[in-house]
C-alpha cells in the first residue's frame, strides 16, 4: 500500500426542545470532523473525491457533568449521514476544499417519533501547505453555510444548524518513509455565529487531533485517531444555558485497503471516551476515495 502522501485518503462529521433538539444538533454537526484530510495537500490540477457513510445508533449520552447515562423517557437516537468531499489542488501550496452532507435522522422517545432528512450544512474552504518538506505543516481555513433547513419547532428534527461556524487550524504531519509509518496533527478554534431563529449563540471550540498509521504492505494500511472538541457555554437571548456546553473526545480504529492506485476504501469506527453534552457510542463509517 501506498505510504501516507498528497493522494492518501485521511479521516480527517429539532429546535430547542431541551432534551431532544440540543442533542440532535450535537451528533449532526460532531460528524463532519470524521471525515476530514491530514496535513498533505494536493499538487496543482491533481483532485480528491470522496464519499462517505456514517451511521450511529444510541441510547445513551453524556449529562452536563460528563456521566454517560440514558436518554430520557426511552430516547432512542439513530443519525446516518452522506458526506461528498471535494479537494483540487489550485497551485501546489494552495487546494480547495468543499463539503456537502445529506442527513437521515430520527429520535424516538415515549412522546414521539421523530424523522428528517435532506442536504446539511455545506462547508467549504481553502488550506495552504505553509512548509512542503517533512514534517509538513499547513493552514486550513473553513466556512460552514446555512444550506440545510433549520426549523424552529420541537416536534421536528432539523437538518440545518440555523448558524454559520469559521473553523481555523494548522494541520502538522510527518511520514517515516522508508518505514512504514506516519503521524498527523490538528488544532484549531471555532467560531460559531448565533442562531436568529431560535436566539441561541452557541459557544465558540477548540478542537484538535492525533493521527497515527502504519503500512502493512502494498494494499493495506492500519490508523488509530484521537480527536477532541471542547466548546464554551453558550446562551440563549443572553441566558447562558449550560446545555449548550459541549464536549467530546474520540477514538478511532480504523482500516485503509488500496484497491488500485487511485482507489481506496476505509472502514473505521470512531467511539466515545468521554463527553458532556453529547450522543454517546460508536460511529460506523465507510469511505471511498479516488485520485485523479
Amino acid at each position: 500500500m501506498r505510504h501516507p502522501s498528497i493522494e492518501r485518503p485521511g479521516i480527517a462529521t429539532p429546535t430547542f426542545n431541551w432534551m431532544i433538539g440540543a442533542l440532535a444538533l450535537f451528533l449532526m454537526s460532531a460528524l463532519p470532523a470524521l471525515v476530514e484530510a491530514g496535513a498533505w495537500v494536493l499538487p496543482r490540477g491533481r483532485a480528491n473525491i470522496q464519499v462517505a457513510f456514517l451511521h450511529q445508533d444510541t441510547t445513551e449520552r453524556y449529562f452536563l457533568d460528563g456521566e454517560r447515562i440514558p436518554y430520557f423517557f426511552e430516547g432512542h437516537n439513530r443519525t446516518s449521514a452522506f458526506y461528498i468531499d471535494g479537494r483540487y489542488g489550485i497551485t501546489d501550496r494552495f487546494e480547495g476544499v468543499v463539503q456537502v452532507p445529506f442527513f437521515l435522522l430520527r429520535f424516538d422517545d415515549l412522546s414521539d417519533n421523530r424523522r428528517s432528512n435532506g442536504l446539511g450544512d455545506v462547508r467549504a474552504g481553502l488550506r495552504y501547505n505553509l512548509i512542503r518538506a517533512s514534517p509538513v505543516a499547513t493552514f486550513d481555513v473553513r466556512v460552514k453555510f446555512q444550506t440545510g433547513t433549520f426549523v424552529n419547532d420541537a416536534e421536528v428534527v432539523p437538518v440545518g444548524e440555523g448558524q454559520w461556524d469559521l473553523d481555523l487550524a494548522v494541520e502538522l504531519a510527518h511520514s517515516f518513509w522508508l518505514r512504514p509509518f506516519y503521524v498527523n496533527g490538528r488544532a484549531g478554534y471555532r467560531f460559531r455565529g448565533p442562531n436568529d431563529e431560535s436566539g441561541i449563540d452557541f459557544g465558540d471550540e477548540l478542537f484538535w487531533l492525533v493521527e497515527g498509521g502504519y503500512t502493512v504492505n502494498q494494499r493495506i494500511g492500519l490508523k488509530v485517531v484521537s480527536r477532541g472538541l471542547h466548546g464554551k457555554k453558550g446562551s440563549s437571548f443572553g441566558i447562558p444555558i449550560e446545555t449548550l456546553k459541549r464536549e467530546a473526545v474520540y477514538v478511532a480504529p480504523g482500516l485503509v485497503i488500496q484497491i488500485n492506485p487511485s482507489w481506496f476504501v476505509e472502514v473505521a469506527v470512531p467511539f466515545t471516551v468521554a463527553g458532556r453534552n453529547w450522543p454517546a457510542g460508536p460511529v460506523f463509517t465507510l469511505k471511498l476515495t479516488t485520485a485523479f
